[in-house]
Parts: C-alpha cells; sequence; structure tokens
C-alpha cells in the first residue's frame, strides 16, 4: 500500500507532468512566463466514476492546473469505449492541448489501444496503484 506522503508526491508530479504537456515546455527548457497563463490549457480528463479517487483526481486538475477543462466520464462497457475514447481523440484533436486521465488498467489497456490507433503517442503512463493508472497523452500544440 502506498502511504501519503508518496501518494502526494506522485500527484504533485503528474500536475507538473500535464502543465508541462500542455503548456508544450520539456523539463530541458527554462519556463516563459506566458506558459504560465491559466487560459493556456484546454483539456479533456477522461476517468472512471467508479475508481475511488477520479473525482479527487478531476477536482486536482481543476484547482492545480487551471484552464478549460472538460470532464469525460467512461461509463460503458469495454468494447463500446474503445469507440467512445478513438471518437473522442479524433474530436478534440486541434481543439485542446491536454488530454489526460485517471482509470483502471483494463480500461486503460483500451484506451492505449484506440489512442494509438488514431495515431496518438502519451507523454507518460503512470501506474500509480494496483488498481489506478493516470495518463497524459500527446496532442498538437497549435491550440
Amino acid at each position: 500500500m502506498i502511504t501519503t506522503g508518496r501518494r502526494d508526491f506522485f500527484k504533485s508530479v503528474f500536475v507538473a507532468g500535464a502543465t508541462l504537456a500542455a503548456t508544450g515546455m520539456s523539463a530541458i527548457r527554462p519556463p516563459r512566463a506566458e506558459a504560465a497563463a491559466p487560459d493556456r490549457i484546454k483539456g479533456v480528463c477522461l476517468f472512471v466514476p467508479t475508481l475511488g479517487k477520479a473525482a479527487d483526481f478531476v477536482e486536482m486538475m481543476n484547482r492545480n492546473a487551471p484552464g478549460s477543462w472538460t470532464a469525460y466520464p467512461l461509463t460503458k462497457s469495454l468494447s463500446e469505449q474503445y469507440f467512445a475514447v478513438r471518437n473522442l481523440y479524433e474530436e478534440v484533436s486541434g481543439a485542446v492541448n491536454t488530454f489526460v486521465g485517471v482509470v483502471d488498467p483494463a480500461t486503460f489497456a483500451v484506451i492505449h489501444e484506440a489512442i494509438i490507433d488514431c495515431g496518438g503517442g502519451f507523454h507518460y503512463i503512470t501506474y500509480e496503484e494496483r488498481n489506478r493508472v493516470t495518463f497524459s497523452v500527446r496532442m498538437s500544440e497549435e491550440v
């Protein structure tokens, strides 16, 4: 079981990664002042409502990475989720600069396939706990 201190550390690392992904910054390049503007993030957050702390994750994203967020709960069966995620990814490509999520491993396997099949890729995939995966999808920086 992960301790509260380690969990808080991973949450802060995730928020930093989502912020970097949203602003198009790399860890090597120094931050620019305008990249921190709250209106720079236009994001989508996928989550599984039945996953214990998913609602906390969505709230944390809104609080720690301010911007324009749309949360999408994944409530359908795994086979239906593939098409839902694929359609969502194609729909928001070019319209958002951040696409993140917190899901269970089975749902993530479906999401991974849907994103890869659309030609997308990932910034990071983190298995935080046995039943919790967080991820960030690479998006166009033209938004």
